[in-house]
């Protein structure tokens, strides 16, 4: 059975900030609530989530708001600058080609399903990409948000200003879609076979204008960033959603089958045809963040207990001692001892 399309977590980029500023802090939880999406995502960008919960979010925040066409509302705000490592690197490449090939090439370390290429004939070229859940009812503000990142990319090598011969949408026109238009100041085409920027081909070369990164970031830190990139097995799709609900202290497998958008039965079946089930998945991911409390030595165990769901610091230690093999006291006990002996 095909896997959910998994996205890093910077693919929500600015849209965050947007929906509080609109809506204020209680409508941005809601929005985040209905995607399965804690707090702290917004806040640190780490790992992965699922597309679903990304396009769940997005729909969300255009009823919040109350704003028609969000994507086209927020796209000239969009930017690679704000993916981290993949956006440096990209924006390091030394020509707008280069920084084009480089976004298609690492495409998969920011996601697991999302794809994206350079098409060239003669004058004319194009920059295509293709979204892992293009059947979501949120794809077009998907779609105009993904326009706007992929705008960023030729206004660091070409000025602010440039404008695109045409702009390629690969879904009907939506209401007010005039709007369009308007934001990317060039001709819209709708129904398109694929989403994209059209452009003359002699941008290709623009080189050195300001905006372009100086820093100097190679795949390795792409990779060393996203943790090898998008989890390639349900096992490692789930453990990634399940690192994201420890923030609200719980960790439940009705949430993790939502967030992926199947049924709780079809996910406990993928989980057994990998041999394995996801109670131990939680309490694996639950023993190797309890290793990260634990090395925080002003952090006492009963708080460690209390943050990640344990009702005593009693049930807390005997299931660290499962997993593990010793009490959380015996492993910080050791841990202390192997950084003075160092």
């Amino acid at each position: 059975m095909a896997l959910s399309p998994m996205i890093s977590s910077k693919a929500l980029g600015g849209m965050p900030q947007f929906v509080l500023e609109v809506a204020g802090e209680k409508r941005l939880a809601e929005a985040l609530n209905a995607a399965n999406l804690p707090f702290h995502v917004v806040e640190e960008r780490k790992g992965y989530i699922s597309e679903n919960s990304l396009a769940v979010f997005v729909h969300k925040a255009a009823q919040i708001s109350g704003q028609q066409n969000i994507g086209l509302l927020w796209s000239p705000h969009l930017t690679v600058a704000d993916y981290g490592a993949w956006g440096q690197y990209v924006l390091s490449a030394p020509t707008l080609a280069g920084a084009l090939l480089r976004g298609a090439a690492v495409m998969p370390l920011h996601s697991s399903a999302d794809r994206a290429w350079l098409e060239t004939s003669g004058t004319v070229s194009r920059y295509c990409y293709h979204f892992g859940l293009r059947g979501h009812h949120a794809y077009p503000d998907i779609g105009f948000s993904a326009i706007g990142v992929f705008l960023s990319i030729f206004r660091a090598y070409l000025g602010k200003d440039w404008k695109p011969s045409a702009v390629l949408l690969d879904f009907p026109k939506v209401p007010s879609s005039a709007e369009a238009e308007i934001t990317y100041a060039c001709p819209v085409i709708w129904n398109a076979p694929r989403l994209g920027i059209q452009f003359e081909t002699s941008c290709l070369q623009v080189d050195g204008v300001a905006g372009q990164t100086k820093d100097v970031v190679s795949v390795g830190d792409i990779r060393r960033e996203c943790r090898g990139g998008p989890p390639e097995t349900i096992a490692g799709q789930v453990a990634a959603l399940v690192w994201h609900q420890l923030d609200r202290n719980e960790a439940t497998i009705d949430a993790v089958a939502q967030s992926l958008d199947i049924g709780i039965r079809s996910l406990q079946r993928k989980l057994e045809g990998e041999g394995v089930q996801f109670r131990e998945i939680v309490n694996h991911t639950l023993s190797l963040r309890a290793k990260e409390l634990l090395s925080l030595s002003h952090v006492s165990i009963s708080d460690i207990a209390a943050m990640l769901g344990y009702e005593s610091s009693n049930n807390f230690s005997r299931a660290f001692k499962k997993t593990s093999g010793m009490t959380p006291t015996q492993y910080r006990r050791d841990l202390h001892s192997a950084y003075r002996s160092q």
